[in-house]
């Protein structure tokens, strides 16, 4: 497509110079517009969303660029060696498609009740695992990545805990974050965001002693967090280390948890082992055995599901390396 931003981005087999300063602001500007558009009807009138998905995807491919630049890397390494550029394509574009169905049932969840919620709930595997780990009184840190529908997952979760508390950042988009946070009041879940510094993670670590339970993304390191780089497929993912500091902190198990998407709007949410954190296993590091461990569970699920992982930058050290100028 010769519309790419960037000295040597290619699809198809075509590269493109880079644009001139102005028209790459004026992407920048129509895309901000449609997406807050998108989010408009998602608000308002979510079947739309559904209705208009095949122009908006189209739209989301021709015009920004950057969901390129960071999904087609990502296919590469999915894929591994051997896949055409034609595959690559349609993993990225699946997976663009896939944060569209998000973004369309954050605002059809909206309307249902916690019992309709919990019924978009295929199964539930491993809640006896789950149902043992907490039986010691220790909190629990669950560990989940961008894979599926999140918040199906979080209701899932809320019929067995009286208070979660899920850490996040807020969107730059007010619209999205307004409508994930009325999200999560409806479901009972605690905000923590980490915008708000260290205050959260001390509010985390108490509420873990208090045997209550916090979520948080395993897979992607937020601004305000600090993370290690792990083995992932053929390189290095770059992991939180929050999950394993409020574990050691506290003496809580990290769980693994995934919502699976399994149709629109529906998914199935799979408990894994829980991962026991030692402080003889020294500091929360690249090599510390929880991290790898973690890392693993991740990759088996991402390798299973590759069009549902909701990572739309460039995902590997690697990568995110090569991409700076």
């Amino acid at each position: 497509m010769s519309d790419f931003a960037g000295p040597s981005t290619a699809t198809g087999g075509v590269i493109s110079e880079t644009p001139p300063a102005w028209r790459q602001r004026l992407r920048v500007a129509w895309a901000n517009f449609w997406r807050e558009f998108m989010f408009w009807w998602t608000e308002y009138a979510p079947e739309a969303v559904l209705w208009t998905r095949p122009f908006f995807l189209w739209f989301a491919w021709r015009f920004a660029a950057t969901l390129r630049t960071g999904t087609l890397p990502n296919a590469r390494r999915l894929l591994g060696p051997g896949a055409h550029n034609a595959d690559h394509v349609a993993l990225a574009k699946a997976t663009v498609h896939n944060c569209y169905l998000s973004v369309y049932e954050l605002g059809r969840t909206l309307r249902l009740t916690r019992k309709e919620m919990r019924d978009c709930v295929d199964a539930i595997e491993g809640q006896d695992t789950y149902l043992a780990a907490r039986r010691a009184g220790k909190g629990a840190v669950v560990v989940t990545a961008h894979l599926g529908s999140f918040e199906l997952g979080a209701a899932a979760l809320l019929d067995r805990e009286a208070r979660l508390h899920v850490v996040f950042r807020r969107d730059a988009f007010p619209r999205f974050e307004r409508l994930r946070s009325r999200l999560r009041a409806r479901l009972g879940v605690v905000e923590a965001p980490v915008d708000d510094g260290w205050s959260t993670w001390v509010r985390l670590r108490d509420a873990l002693r208090a045997n209550e339970v916090v979520m948080i993304q395993g897979d992607r390191v937020m601004p305000g967090q600090k993370g290690v780089p792990v083995p992932f497929f053929d390189g290095h993912l770059l992991m939180p280390t929050g999950p394993l500091k409020l574990a050691l902190a506290t003496g809580a198990p990290l769980i693994p948890i995934f919502s699976i998407r399994t149709g629109v709007g529906r998914v199935r949410v799979i408990i894994e082992e829980p991962i026991l954190v030692s402080r003889d296993d020294g500091p929360p590091t690249g090599r510390h055995p929880a991290m790898r461990k973690l890392a693993k569970v991740i990759e088996k699920h991402v390798r299973a599901h590759p069009e549902q992982w909701l990572i739309v930058e460039p995902a590997w050290c690697e990568d995110r390396a090569a991409s700076r100028p």
